[in-house]
């Protein structure tokens, strides 16, 4: 009876192991193409991967839609995937920039098609994004594939303290130069560096040929409006004689002067409010006080102060039609607080005096040189009026052995205009960090206009300095000199940088606008 048992339980564990072996098997055939089909869906993964990336570096050099599924499907079948790939698979998003890729594989089956006969595929998706990261350049040359963007010859040595440096070209140095930033030293040709005798480019964070262009970061900035030129104004006529033939004090009441006034002494000199036009030159030669009260003011001949004589001019309209406006000597000059608007037309402003300004701020100043020169001479340092220097044609000239300082300026050169550093000069410049027009980017320095083309050259030695932004979008800058030190604090955003002398010199970087260095991303 106990053998019959026995008997009955071995022949039922021979079947149940027989049957679990099936089901082992099972598992295991299933293991096998589960385990490959997630090792094709990685590949896939991959390949869609890539192929989006490849799709959106196109998509940033605005190629073409079939351009863009080219390259999609050239990365996708280099990363392992081998189907299809055309237009179907490829979304390409221009208003969104971004570019999406679907993927389908078909998987080899091993042991599963004996139970399952469905779809076996391996799918996926990736969308690369266009975008931008920011970038510390104090230096950014945009003139695009030339290979010598930024050019140094000679004993140049140019540091970018905290910042780098970026050529949408490439850089050139010829002799014992170098550049070195404290971050990357980048360039968009390759290899982009050109190096001849003891030069060197060289970044902390290393140094690249290859980049992505970067763009104009200040491409939508609007220039400063052309100011409008006040008409001639013709009120009542004053006959002579004028004050000026009797004992000081002199007095002047508003009117037409077709004269010549000229006074002299140690007298003081005033012109009461009102509306003037004065036909031929006034000058004052003393060391007295000029003065100015509220009003309109139109000189067809020029306007001379000189000796030690103090200018007090108040706040009002300002126009030179011809002649000068030349303070010389040990004279003085006075603002107070409130809007001036000088026009100089086919004239000039020269001064190498003293400037004191009493509580005006930069917007409230405001100069537009027609044709004209602003020039400050001498061996005595000059202090300039805060505000915009707007110059259409002429040159701004700063000539002799002296330094000039200039807070809170803005200086742009429209219509060839042009700087002019002559002598040892030195100069100090900070741009407004108050907007001083509509659009304005705070912290400009020095705008030139788009189109200008004039070689805007910086002389100097190591009492120079500016603070801010120097912008010259298609013109470029030249450095020269015995300049050492700390040259410049803020971004030069130039079309080219060329430098030679003996220079050795920092650009410290600060950041005023957000420059943008092109990239890709995956964002799915």
């Amino acid at each position: 009876m106990v053998q019959r048992r026995f008997g009955r339980l071995k022949g039922q564990v021979l079947v149940l192991m027989a049957i679990s072996m099936v089901v082992m098997l099972g598992f295991t055939a299933l293991a096998v193409d589960v385990g490959y089909l997630l090792g094709q869906r990685r590949m896939v993964q991959n390949a869609a991967d890539a192929a989006a990336l490849a799709g959106a570096r196109l998509l940033l050099a605005n190629r073409s839609d079939a351009e863009i599924v080219a390259a999609a499907a050239d990365y996708a079948q280099r990363n392992g995937y081998q189907g299809a790939l055309n237009a179907s698979n490829v979304q390409i998003d221009r208003s969104a920039r971004t570019v999406r890729v679907r993927l389908t594989a078909d998987v080899e089956r091993f042991f599963i098609g004996v139970v399952y006969t469905g779809d076996w595929q391996a799918s996926a998706q990736a969308v690369a994004k266009v975008g931008a990261e920011p970038g510390d350049y104090a230096l950014l040359a945009l003139d695009e594939n030339n290979p010598t963007a930024i050019n140094l010859i000679g004993n140049v040595d140019l540091h970018v303290v905290n910042g780098g440096a970026m050529s949408n070209g490439g850089m050139r140095c010829v002799g014992n130069g170098s550049l070195h930033a404290d971050s990357t030293v980048d360039a968009h040709l390759v290899p982009g560096f050109s190096q001849t005798g003891n030069c060197q480019f060289q970044g902390t964070r290393g140094r690249n040929g290859g980049m992505p262009v970067v763009e104009d970061p200040l491409r939508n900035v609007p220039p400063p409006p052309r100011p409008t030129v006040p008409g001639p104004v013709n009120p009542a006529v004053v006959d002579p004689p004028y004050p000026c033939s009797n004992p000081a004090p002199w007095n002047f009441p508003p009117g037409r002067y077709r004269q010549n006034v000229s006074c002299s002494g140690n007298g003081d000199l005033t012109f009461q409010a009102g509306t003037y036009r004065f036909e031929r030159a006034v000058s004052y030669t003393g060391n007295g006080t000029v003065t100015l009260n509220p009003g309109f003011y139109q000189f067809d001949s020029g306007f001379s102060v000189s000796g030690n004589a103090t200018l007090v001019l108040h706040p009002g309209t300002y126009v030179f039609r011809g002649g000068a406006f030349s303070i010389t000597g040990n004279a003085t000059v006075r603002l107070l607080s409130g809007q001036y608007n000088f026009f100089f037309i086919s004239s000039s402003f020269v001064n190498t005096g003293n400037v004191q300004l009493s509580g005006t701020s930069p917007g409230q100043i405001s100069f537009y040189m027609q044709n004209s020169d602003f020039a400050t001479t001498g061996n005595s340092d000059t202090t300039l009026f805060p505000g915009l220097y707007y110059f259409d044609g002429g040159t701004f000239r700063l000539q002799g052995n002296q330094t000039i300082a200039g807070q809170d300026v803005l200086f742009y050169l429209a219509n060839g205009a042009r700087m002019d550093v002559v002598g040892n000069t030195s100069y100090r410049l900070a741009g407004s960090t108050t907007p001083l027009y509509p659009g304005m980017q705070p912290g400009l320095t020095i705008f030139q206009e788009r189109g200008n083309t004039s070689t805007f050259r910086m002389v100097g030695n190591s009492r120079t300095f500016i603070q801010g932004i120097v912008y010259l979008p298609d013109a470029p800058l030249e450095l020269s000199g015995n300049v050492s030190g700390t040259w410049a604090e803020g971004q030069l955003i130039v079309d080219q940088l060329r430098n030679n002398g003996n220079t050795d010199a920092e650009v410290r970087y600060r950041k005023y606008v957000d420059i943008e260095l092109p990239a890709v991303w995956l964002v799915e």
